[in-house]
């Protein structure tokens, strides 16, 4: 599912959400998260997808990176996250 950004016109908080393509106008009928103003959120462009320096590993910043990338997604997804900043990353047969 794709990653929509939105802004807000009254705060100019800005947000992500992960929506099916047919739900990505939902939110604009819904208040701010931030302010509470209603019809004032609109859909912004976002550059979508996440780039990950392919040299850090699981410690070091890896564990922050994971942890502003969480920020964006629904809950559901953050244990996946929490699993690939393990040590072992799922590997078979390391203890």
């Amino acid at each position: 599912m794709p990653i929509y950004e939105y802004r807000c016109e009254k705060c100019e908080h800005i947000f992500e959400e992960v929506h099916a393509m047919d739900k990505s106008n939902k939110p604009l009928s819904e208040p701010c998260p931030e302010c509470g103003v209603k019809k004032s959120v609109n859909k912004t462009f976002a550059t979508g997808g996440a780039g990950v320096d392919v040299n850090k590993g699981p410690g070091s910043d890896y564990n922050e990176l994971m942890k502003k990338m969480k920020g964006g997604l629904p809950k559901r997804y953050h244990e996946r996250l929490d699993h690939s900043a393990d040590r072992r990353a799922g590997r078979i047969g390391t203890q």
